[in-house]
């Protein structure tokens, strides 16, 4: 089932060059590699199933919204983190972040679920480094406390739900709301700021076009 998002025309500018239209094909490891990996180490649940939550941000039970209240973090803020981190275009049009990527050895790999699911499973079994997963590209060296393989921070709640309490930590560590943020992607001040205004930026737009829609009127283009 395709990702609903609110349309986000004026802020595909603002977010930084790491997005992209989602291809048909996983530039990764072949598929005939995983697959033959897989049947190998299956006692390994490598490829254990993933739910497929709500991630319409215009849902009252959407994942973001459910993840956010139980994290103390605004659903839209972690919402614009995922599109500053994942955007993605799909085919109706719309722009969403996308669950389906991950970055090992520096090269990012994105395409459909199961290309996904295999390669980061050959990924993981050659010893390759695994970085940024999933839809809020959480960087998994620092965070291994939170999972036990990386493939399991492909699955949606999971990944959110670390990522919240990432940003809920950055947040705390400062009055700046925009180093708040950034400390998501940064502890570096200057990049920091570049990120949390990134970020920031989508985030204004987004909360525009939410309360827009939520009285009834026409969005502004």
């Amino acid at each position: 089932m395709p990702v609903r998002a609110w349309p986000v025309p004026a802020v595909a500018a603002t977010v930084p060059a790491s997005a992209a239209t989602v291809p048909s094909a996983v530039r990764s490891a072949p598929a005939e590699t995983g697959r033959k990996l897989l049947s190998e180490v299956s006692t390994m649940d490598l490829m254990m199933p993933i739910e497929e939550p709500d991630l319409d941000i215009a849902s009252r039970d959407s994942l973001w919204s459910q993840v956010g209240k139980a994290a103390g973090v605004d659903p839209l803020l972690l919402y614009s983190v995922a599109l500053v981190e994942s955007k993605a275009l799909y085919p109706d049009g719309k722009v969403a972040p996308t669950p389906w990527l991950f970055r090992v050895n520096d090269h990012l790999v994105r395409g459909k679920r199961h290309d996904v699911q295999l390669a980061m499973a050959a990924a993981s079994q050659f010893g390759s480094a695994v970085q940024d997963v999933g839809i809020m590209q959480v960087y998994y060296p620092m965070h291994r406390d939170a999972v036990r393989d990386p493939l399991t921070l492909l699955n949606p709640r999971t990944n959110i739900t670390v990522a919240a309490k990432i940003l809920r930590e950055g947040m705390r560590r400062t009055h700046d709301r925009v180093l708040g943020v950034g400390y998501y992607h940064s502890h570096t001040p200057s990049l920091a700021r570049d990120y949390g205004s990134a970020v920031l930026t989508v985030y204004q737009r987004l909360q525009a076009i939410h309360r827009t829609a939520r009285h009834g009127r026409a969005v502004a283009r």
